[in-house]
């Protein structure tokens, strides 16, 4: 899970737009950034690669000149942590080409080895090096320089790459003397917008990049290409449109719109299908607890509104350090320990109280025990924990870092023994069917979803 985004522009140099759209797009990703840009009147490509956030490039932003720009914010899911691989990346060929991309090939081994057959060589370990190679291989199946290149060819390079990658794939393609190609993969899985003003055409990973509420999504299976000042759009393959549930549960933004769907109803609404369970459930939890208290900050949508159906007090007594990343998204075990240990709990609101705690999902464990362990630690009584999705018990392969089923607390283990193993007096899980219809009566056009992480259907190997 990464953000993407890039800006074309008819008049202005793009540095300080490019800057803001990959700025509102810092959740997806905190391990890297980078920017880069060519200027058609020096005929010139500048780049800027930082570690970290993506503020570390505001010392050097004015550099980056031109009116045509890509950018990336990245959490690793494939290939090694270092500096050659921060996207975009840039190549020579065609007058150069650059490409940022968000998601997992779930095939790039056999996709290496059609590159190593064919002569090619890689300069890293990433995924997106290879769709890259990839894309310039097809090109050169059609044509050799940067002034034969047409929409016709284009079209041609993705439909191989369609017929030829396996998983999940939102890309933005920087031709130098082109213009910028954009598409996702032939379901959809990651989510990748465009908005259309009279000044520019921006692309991103969420609306919320935008400077304003114009966007239309791109569709699975559809490339947009800009170039010479007009937009155009092809459909090439379509298939059942298959977004990633986790999207909604965790990743995007409440204020972004991913497939029609604005993240923040989406987390309300799902509140009124936990109480619905709470109730179906024999459980009384409105008589038997005294407050909810949300897990912040993905968690706090859905609480208010299970705190008000209830008829409840919300009590923020978790309180998480906001100097901090995000800690579903660091890969490294021991870091995420580290960063857990930053949550802080309120010790007057939770004191002698039943509890029901609400957090968007549990994955690993160690947040949702760290916690209920510290909540104990500061005189709770019960404590009732309601988890905002299924049980997560297989591993994600289109670009969520959950690569085995041994880091899943629930793979193998009934929901008693979760329970038992995290701490709470009674758990309770948001079933899959309750969360897929919410997302249908919000966009009746989903019809079906990416849900391999809950029961273990993986759409590419179908």
């Amino acid at each position: 899970m990464c953000g993407i985004g890039a800006v074309i522009h008819k008049t202005d140099d793009i540095n300080v737009m490019l800057y803001e759209i990959m700025f509102n797009l810092q959740h997806r990703g905190q391990d890297s950034s980078g920017l880069l840009s060519y200027d058609t009147t020096t005929d010139t490509v500048h780049e800027l690669k930082e570690f970290g956030l993506i503020d570390r490039q505001l010392k050097n932003l004015s550099t980056l000149k031109g009116s045509m720009g890509i950018g990336h914010v990245r959490y690793p899911t494939q290939g090694i942590i270092t500096k050659n691989e921060i996207q975009p990346f840039y190549v020579e060929d065609f007058g150069g080409i650059s490409l940022i991309h968000n998601g997992n090939i779930v095939n790039v081994s056999e996709l290496k080895l059609t590159l190593a057959e064919s002569g090619i060589e890689l300069a890293g370990s990433s995924d997106s090096e290879v769709i890259q190679k990839l894309f310039i291989y097809f090109l050169k199946l059609e044509c050799y320089d940067s002034s034969e290149l047409s929409n016709e060819i284009i079209y041609k390079a993705i439909q191989r790459i369609y017929d030829s990658c396996k998983g999940s794939y939102a890309i933005i393609l920087m031709i130098n003397h082109f213009g910028l190609v954009a598409f996702r993969d032939i379901y959809g899985i990651r989510p990748l917008v465009y908005s259309q003003e009279d000044l520019y055409i921006a692309f991103a990973s969420e609306t919320i990049a935008f400077p304003t509420d114009n966007f239309t999504n791109i569709n699975n299976g559809e490339v947009i290409i800009v170039a010479d000042g007009k937009l155009t759009k092809t459909q090439l393959c379509k298939r059942p449109h298959t977004p990633c549930l986790f999207e909604y549960i965790y990743f995007a933004r409440p204020e972004s719109y991913i497939n029609n769907v604005l993240v923040y109803d989406f987390r309300e609404k799902i509140a009124e299908d936990l109480v619905s369970i709470f109730n179906k459930c024999n459980i009384d939890i409105s008589n038997n607890i005294d407050c909810v208290i949300p897990v912040p900050q993905t968690g706090l949508i859905s609480a208010i509104n299970v705190g008000q159906l209830l008829k409840k007090p919300i009590k923020h007594a978790i309180i998480k350090n906001r100097y901090m990343h995000r800690t579903f998204i660091n890969p490294d075990k021991n870091t995420i320990v580290k960063n857990i240990k930053k949550i802080k709990i309120v010790k007057s609101l939770v004191q002698n109280k039943n509890l029901l705690v609400v957090d968007d999902s549990i994955v690993r464990g160690n947040t949702s025990r760290y916690i209920i362990s510290e909540l104990r630690k500061c005189g709770a009584k019960k404590i009732y924990l309601a988890s905002c999705c299924p049980p997560i018990r297989n591993p994600n392969i289109y670009g969520i870092a959950i690569p085995s089923h041994n880091e899943l607390i629930a793979y193998n283990k009934t929901e008693n023994e979760v329970e038992k193993e995290i701490g709470a007096d009674k758990l309770i899980y948001l079933d899959l069917d309750s969360l897929c219809k919410t997302l249908r009566e919000l966009n009746p056009a989903l019809e079906q979803f990416e849900t391999s992480v809950f029961d273990g259907n993986y759409i590419t190997e179908s």
